[in-house]
């Protein structure tokens, strides 16, 4: 069935779960594969069918090593380019835009993989489509090629901000959720004589002179994966491409390292994840992992089995010699090893794993989860610090791609993905050969002094594993790139002619995707120009336009609609992702009715969030618990002792700042929009703000602080102690909306600064401490 065809029409009226219209219509995406990279173009269409203008906010998975490369938007027939603007910038002006009644849009960058897109203003009865394209490099893992498209992120353990993502940025799920994808991939040049096959959709294919073209219609409830297998990766390839007035070179190869795979004996921690969301397709792929393992271990290796979820559990005391009666108790527990543990409390286990490294031989770690949990910069700061190289197997239909391959990057090992069609077997040994190396050092040759290289320090390569080298020239090179590499008792030389054409693009994509790899994980300055030069979208820097409307004035504030995800088919044990096109849609709508009567059902006392009906995965219970028993469950507001009223407010009031609250109130929008385009101190003094605490509010940026930051949370504060006198007002929701985005901005806030605007506010409210 194509999902664009809906008989019934309840696709034309899908509606989330606060019962408005879900503003995402469809997805188009095109994709090109050559010799040596994809480039991906996708198409987001966004429609409003309400009679007001709407904000749609969606938050969406992209490959971890793509590099964004262009951001159009075409509103009412108009087609325009997106710019690239620091982070900061770019937020303020759409804002700015959002708040005056223009239409603006904007991609950022908001995790390892994930990107949100924000659509603020949004006409009534009108439709906006945002393309963006990205490219990546190609990825050989032996004689496998696998392009990977993820489409759907799935719910994750652990709140959204402990891996940096603001909360109204967070992504969430919908059991009733359908979002329509098309996707044509043309395979070409020599990959064309490959083996290619589609083990997660099912795929039209149609051979021309010039592409082998898969075209596959579906709901985007899996990652897409198109397996592209050759007998010969190994053969280098390098490309050019401008840079200014200088150019870049990229070389690139599988090395064939043959011989120099020597088993040595090695300690390894298998660790695998038993919690709930592994239930299903995931939990039986983890069962086929074990059973490989067990076969390719060697005997004078020693093991160990750690299992996962809200806690973790050793099979051993530590490293164990791969005896008989070892062997034994490792599949005794194959037999009983489910997803039986609850939450996914990652990093305990890797710790346990850390612990039992004894330093006397190489410790590895094979991970084998969905990755799906929320972690910040200190669990990878800390796996890199373990002294083990951890090797991850991904398992699922969406698993989250940028958590394990950041892992793995970190502790200079590597990442498989596996879908529930595809051969966990084969990855498994993949990540055993990738283990008996120990050190392979690469070390390249160019044929002029470049000005910057890429790697700087050559990481060990393996076996059958693309590595990729970047080099930038002030002028065109010329000549033959060598690429040696050195193991102990062998040694291996590749080279390749760099090409008489190059892109000439004065700034080509090639010298953009060179930028993008040597600034990755950098957050100062430097990069940041970087990237707002190459044109480049980082966790520095926002792609943006700003469309102005002909009737901004009369525009109220956008309502907020968040596009939810589909549950991903075989997630937590509902419905299955081997059964084919559309077979985890159905049994996850299947269930939705059910899990909505188990919680309506329930006794009172046991709806929530702590105590739920048996069998019923967390996730799904918080799509259908009752908002009002999760509010009885929250704590009273404790009673606030009010301070004396200061001089120039009215003591019979019982509102602090009394008469700047009231003509905060008897603003229409049109004054609103003027309070809020200015967004200074100034302009609340205008309006009533005393001299002596608008003095106290300008001595506050002098510390560091923006002042438009300071507007914001003063008004915040001004709207919740005189809640009720703002209550309908014009102002109020603007008031909401800016407060809601000021996660990151409270972050950079200094503690002086703190200090005196709580001093400020602890003398006009309350002795309650600002809780910032």
């Amino acid at each position: 069935m194509n999902p664009y065809d809906d008989p019934d029409g309840e696709g034309a009226i899908l509606k989330s779960r606060d019962g408005h219209p879900v503003p995402l219509k469809g997805m188009d995406i095109r994709a090109a594969i050559d010799d040596v990279l994809s480039r991906v173009t996708v198409t987001q269409t966004y429609e409003n069918r309400e009679e007001t203008n709407i904000e749609a906010v969606y938050t969406f998975p992209l490959p971890l090593d793509g590099v964004l490369l262009d951001f159009t938007v075409t509103i009412d027939g108009r087609t325009r380019r997106g710019t690239v603007m620091k982070k900061k910038a770019a937020r303020d002006r759409y804002e700015d835009a959002v708040e005056q009644g223009d239409t603006a849009a904007m991609l950022e960058e908001t995790g390892d993989g994930l990107y949100s897109m924000n659509v603020g203003n949004i006409l009534a009865g009108q439709t906006i489509g945002i393309t963006f394209s990205y490219a990546q490099f190609h990825v050989w893992n032996g004689t496998l090629l696998r392009f990977f498209l993820p489409s759907v992120i799935a719910p994750k353990y652990g709140a959204p901000s402990q891996a940096g993502i603001e909360e109204h940025l967070a992504p969430f799920t919908s059991l009733t959720a359908r979002h329509a994808m098309t996707c044509v991939i043309d395979v070409t040049g020599s990959l064309r004589s490959c083996a290619v096959s589609c083990p997660t959709h099912k795929a039209e294919r149609t051979d021309t002179s010039e592409s082998t073209r898969f075209t596959v219609s579906a709901f985007a409830d899996r990652d897409l994966v198109l397996e592209i297998r050759s007998a010969d990766v190994s053969v280098p390839r390098v490309c050019l491409g401008r840079d200014g007035d200088g150019y870049v070179a990229a070389f690139s190869i599988a090395p064939d390292l043959g011989e120099a795979e020597r088993k040595e004996p090695r300690d390894v921690d298998i660790v695998i994840d038993c919690s709930g969301s592994m239930s299903g397709d995931s939990i039986m792929q983890a069962r086929a992992a074990l059973q490989q393992i067990l076969r390719h271990l060697g005997g004078e290796d020693r093991f160990n089995i750690i299992r996962f979820g809200s806690h973790a559990e050793a099979l051993f005391k530590g490293p164990t010699p791969c005896s008989d009666d070892a062997l034994l108790k490792a599949r005794t527990l194959l037999e009983r090893l489910d997803a039986d543990m609850g939450g996914t409390e990652l990093g305990s286990a890797l710790r346990l794993a850390y612990r039992a490294r004894s330093g006397e031989r190489a410790h590895d770690i094979l991970l084998i989860t969905d990755g799906e949990v929320y972690e910040g910069d200190g669990f990878f700061k800390e796996a890199g610090e373990s002294g083990c190289r951890i090797f991850t197997v991904g398992v699922g239909s969406a698993v989250s791609e940028g958590l394990l391959k950041r892992l793995s990057l970190e502790t200079k090992g590597m990442a498989e993905f596996v879908t529930p069609n595809e051969s966990m077997a084969e990855k498994i040994v993949r990540h055993f050969e990738r283990m008996s190396l120990r050190e392979t050092k690469p070390a390249i040759a160019w044929p002029q002094k470049p000005d910057w290289v890429w790697p700087e320090q050559g990481d060990p390569i393996f076996h059958g594993d693309t590595a990729l080298f970047f080099a930038r020239f002030p002028g065109r090179p010329s000549g033959s790139v060598v690429l040696s590499a050195s193991c102990p008792g062998q040694r291996f030389s590749w080279s390749c002619t760099l090409p008489e054409t190059a892109d000439e693009t004065e700034i080509s994509d090639l010298a953009r995707m060179a930028v993008r790899r040597r600034i990755r994980g950098r957050t100062d300055d430097g990069a940041a120009d970087l990237a707002v030069k190459y044109a480049l979208v980082t966790p520095l820097t926002n792609y943006l336009l700003v469309e102005e409307n002909a009737n901004r004035e009369a525009l109220g504030l956008p309502e907020m609609r968040a596009v939810p995800q589909m549950m991903a088919a075989g997630y937590g044990g509902y419905g299955t992702a081997t059964a084919g096109l559309g077979a985890g849609l159905c049994d996850s709508m299947a269930v939705a009715y059910c899990c909505k009567k188990i919680v309506t059902d329930a006794p009172a006392k046991r709806r929530t969030a702590h105590r739920r009906p048996p069998g019923l995965p967390s996730v799904l219970y918080s799509l259908f618990e009752d908002d009002a028993d999760m509010s009885a469950q929250r704590p009273a507001p404790s009673a606030k002792k009010k301070a004396p009223a200061r001089q120039g407010q009215e003591k019979t009031s019982g509102m602090p700042f009394a008469e700047l609250t009231r003509k905060l109130a008897a603003l229409d929008t049109a004054g609103v929009k003027a309070l809020f385009a200015a967004k200074s101190i100034a302009a609340l003094e205008a309006l009533g703000l005393e001299k002596d605490d608008a003095d106290s509010l300008r001595a506050i940026p002098a510390l560091g602080a923006e002042e438009r930051t300071l507007f914001l949370l003063f008004l915040e504060r001004l709207l919740r102690e005189n809640a009720d006198a703002l209550a309908g007002s014009a102002i109020a929701p603007y008031i909401s909306r800016g407060c809601a985005r000021l996660a990151e901005a409270k972050k950079t806030l200094p503690p002086e600064a703190l200090k005196m605007l709580d001093d400020l506010f602890s003398g006009i409210f309350d002795d309650i401490h600002i809780p910032f």
